[in-house]
Order: structure tokens, then C-alpha cells, then sequence
């Protein structure tokens, strides 16, 4: 066994002699995770917050063609104080007359209005079938963006570690050489020139741990933001054996095809065109006639010397007929026209990305396959070529420079093989995203390659 796996499993080992020595209850898979993320990610919140605002919309345009009723009450108290002036004779001034009195006067009244034609509020309900499935498949896109967002968190995290790993171990390894081109410079055997290049290869190895840790702190972090902070401490590991399959169907176009017909973020971007498009003909109904039919019934009472009791009844049909309003109908359907054409250049732009995801994640598949399994011969030539450098510089025929540089090749091909199995699952996950068939049974399978056994722990000292 080569000292980097020896390394690798001491410290799973450690890490989960920590994590069960923990008040942490047991490490998380993917599934656990993303169920973490149904439940406190802010962005699908808000997303269905949207979604059932937008449900309303139906009732609201549905509303003004229901009929209208409402009732009216008043009550006054009334003071009048009426003075006649008189008339003026060859005889003298004429007092004139006075009427001074207080008395009450209530109204009581209840009205009915009834759309009987009105073109705009009718197309108006129309729109609404367009605002829901719009809003319904935005809500579909944010629920598999979360899919999405949670995988690539989740082996973001567990990439940051692995470089950790990589790193540590160059770390050690050139330390290690540092310390042999010392002993070997103080008998003689090799120049000062050595040394320093082993100080310098150690002092780069040093700063990549640093930033490393920095990474993996952030990993986290981003990891966090989605699922709340401190709700995991520990993540499941990927195993070494890893399915490696292309897509099915295995054509590219086909999966082009079927996203083009089903991919939420077009049927969304389709509803919004079509919504435009019914918007004209609503700014269009202004120069159409409106008829209603308004009945009432009124009841008028008051005291005093003069009180009266009146009921009116009134029923009846009102019609509206535009004849000019200063141009403000032509402006808006003109307007509506724009924003139509604004809606179809999103539409096309929406398909075209769509197009582009789904040719970018399928060939990312198909390279991730090739790479993986490239990159693993690679790993395992990169330890023969070390070994075989490290025998060359005790007999003098490579230097410490040729010895480090692969050790250095070495620990980068692990951590590029690492790399590339988490880009295959996520670009498996982007294509089947872009098709909009992603759903929780992809992560199920995902949950199979997992080990719960290796774990990968929050770092010790971090905020979470």
C-alpha cells in the first residue's frame, strides 16, 4: 500500500474515531442533506412563496365579472334656520317669515352591479391559465436547482477536503525531503543549491495547505448557507468503485430534443409569451363597449315638520361607448406589442441556453468517463515514476528538483482523478436538470456510491 492511501484511510480513521467520540448523532448522505435543504433552503422558500402568490391571481381577475353588492348606511342630524326677507310697502316694512328646526335624517341603501359584456376582464381571466403555469414551472426549476445546488455543494465539500488531503500529504512528503537534503548537504553529498530548492518547494507546499483549509472552510459554508448553519458536522464519503455510464439515450440530440419540449424554464418562458401576446388584445378592448346591469334600492327618512319617507327602487342596464381618450388605448396596445416582442427574444434566448446546457453537460459525461479513468492509470504511473525518481537521486543520476517535481505531478493527478469522479456526477445531474427529469430518485443512487464509513468532519475550530 503507497503512503498516500496509508495516509488517507489514518485519517478517515481519526476523523471517525473524532466524529463518534462527538455529540453528533451520525454522518449525513446526500439524501439526508438535500431533505435538510427542503426544509431551510431561503431561495426554494421564497420560490414558493412566488408560486402561491401567483395562484391568487385567478380569483382576482375572476372577481370583477362576479356580481358586485354593497351596502350603504348614513345618518345625519340636521339644523336649519331659514329667514325670509319680506317686502317693503308704502305702508312699512313687512317682517318676513322664519322656519327654525332640528330634525334627523337617515339613509339606508344596497346596490348590485353585474358585468354583462366587458371583452378586456373576460381575456383578462384568460391571462391567469398563463400567470400559474408560468408560476408553476419556475417553482419546478427552483426545485431542481436545489437538486442541483445541494449535490454541488455537497462535493465541493467533499473536493476541498480531498485537496486538503493531497496537499498535506505533498506537505509531509517535502518536509521530509527538506530534512534528507539537509542530512545529505552537512556529509557533502549534495550542494546548498539543494537545499534551498527543497526550503522552497516545502515553503509552497506550506501555502497550499493554507489555502486548502481556507477552502474547505468555505465549502462548508456555502454548504450551510443552503441546509441552515449547524445542522451537519459530517458528510459521507465517495467510494472508490463508481458506476461510470453514459446517458441513456446515448445522442446527444435526442436529449436536446426531448429539453426543448419539456425543460421547465422554456415552458415558463412560453407561458410569459403567450400572456404578452393575450395583454394586446386586453389594451385593444378599450375601444370595445362595456354594458352592466346595476340595480339599487334606497331608503330615505326624515323628521321634523317636513319629514318624509322615501323608497326608490332602480334597476337598469349602463352602457359605456369609448368615443376618444386622447390616444391612450393605441399607446398601450402598441406598447403590448413590444413587450410581446420582448417576451419571444427571451424565449428564443431560454431555448438557445437550454440547447447549450444540455450539449455542454452530456460531453462534460462522456469526458469525465474518459479523464477518470485516464487519470486513475495516471495515479498509479505517477507512484512508480516517483519511486523510480526518489531511486535515481540516492544513487546520484536525478536531483532533488526531478525528485519533487513528480512527487509535486503526483499529488496533482490524485487530486485531479478526485476532481474529475465528483464532475461526473454533477454533469450527470446537469444534463438530467437541462431535461427537467432531475428528481430525488437520482440521489438515491448517488446515495449507493456513498460510504458511511468515510466520513468527512467540519474542521476543528471552525465556526460550524
Amino acid at each position: 500500500m503507497c503512503y498516500l492511501t496509508m495516509m488517507k484511510n489514518s485519517r478517515s480513521v481519526m476523523a471517525a474515531l473524532l466524529f463518534w467520540g462527538s455529540p453528533w448523532a451520525a454522518a449525513e448522505d446526500l439524501l439526508q442533506v438535500y431533505e435538510l435543504a427542503l426544509r431551510n433552503d431561503p431561495v426554494l422558500a421564497a420560490a414558493r412563496s412566488q408560486r402561491n402568490a401567483a395562484l391568487e391571481s385567478r380569483p382576482q381577475a375572476l372577481a370583477p365579472l362576479l356580481p358586485n353588492v354593497q351596502a350603504t348606511g348614513r345618518t345625519d342630524r340636521v339644523n336649519r334656520d331659514v329667514h325670509d326677507a319680506g317686502s317693503n310697502s308704502f305702508a312699512g316694512a313687512t317682517r318676513g317669515n322664519s322656519d327654525d328646526s332640528t330634525f334627523s335624517q337617515n339613509q339606508a341603501s344596497i346596490g348590485l352591479t353585474q358585468r354583462v359584456y366587458n371583452r378586456g376582464l373576460w381575456i383578462q381571466l384568460d391571462q391567469t391559465d398563463n400567470t400559474i403555469a408560468s408560476a408553476n414551472a419556475d417553482y419546478g426549476v427552483a426545485q431542481q436547482d436545489l437538486i442541483f445546488r445541494t449535490s454541488e455543494a455537497y462535493f465541493n465539500v467533499l473536493l476541498a477536503k480531498d485537496t486538503l488531503t493531497f496537499t498535506g500529504a505533498n506537505k509531509e512528503a517535502t518536509a521530509r525531503q527538506l530534512d534528507q537534503a539537509k542530512q545529505r548537504f552537512e556529509v557533502g553529498l549534495i550542494a546548498i543549491t539543494d537545499v534551498l530548492e527543497a526550503q522552497a518547494a516545502f515553503d509552497r507546499a506550506r501555502s497550499e495547505v493554507i489555502f486548502a483549509e481556507n477552502q474547505l472552510d468555505n465549502a462548508w459554508e456555502a454548504l450551510h448557507v443552503i441546509i441552515k448553519p449547524d445542522t451537519v458536522k459530517a458528510l459521507s464519503r465517495l467510494q472508490e468503485q463508481i458506476a461510470l455510464q453514459m446517458p441513456e439515450p446515448q445522442d446527444m440530440e435526442q436529449w436536446s430534443q426531448a429539453a426543448q419540449q419539456q425543460n421547465l424554464a422554456i415552458i415558463a418562458a412560453v407561458n410569459e409569451a403567450q400572456f404578452a401576446m393575450k395583454d394586446i388584445e386586453v389594451e385593444r378592448s378599450g375601444h370595445y363597449p362595456t354594458l352592466d346591469l346595476e340595480a339599487s334600492m334606497t331608503k330615505d327618512h326624515s323628521t321634523g315638520s317636513t319629514g318624509s319617507h322615501v323608497d326608490t327602487n332602480r334597476i337598469g342596464l349602463v352602457l359605456n361607448v369609448p368615443l376618444y381618450l386622447g390616444g391612450g388605448v393605441s399607446s398601450r396596445v402598441r406598447q403590448a406589442r413590444d413587450d410581446l416582442n420582448q417576451a419571444q427574444e427571451r424565449l428564443d434566448a431560454q431555448r438557445r441556453e437550454v440547447n447549450r446546457d444540455v450539449r455542454d453537460s452530456y460531453r462534460g459525461v462522456e469526458s469525465s468517463i474518459g479523464l477518470v479513468q485516464a487519470l486513475k492509470a495516471t495515479t498509479v504511473s505517477a507512484r512508480s515514476a516517483l519511486d523510480a525518481t526518489e531511486a535515481g537521486y540516492e544513487v546520484g543520476t536525478r536531483t532533488i528538483i526531478d525528485v519533487l517535481d513528480v512527487q509535486r505531478r503526483m499529488f496533482e493527478n490524485e487530486r485531479d482523478y478526485s476532481e474529475q469522479r465528483y464532475k461526473y456526477i454533477l454533469n450527470g445531474l446537469s444534463l438530467r436538470r437541462a431535461a427537467s427529469i432531475l428528481s430525488i430518485e437520482d440521489l438515491r443512487a448517488i446515495d449507493a456510491w456513498l460510504n458511511d464509513e468515510d466520513l468527512t468532519v467540519v474542521p476543528a475550530g471552525s465556526f460550524y
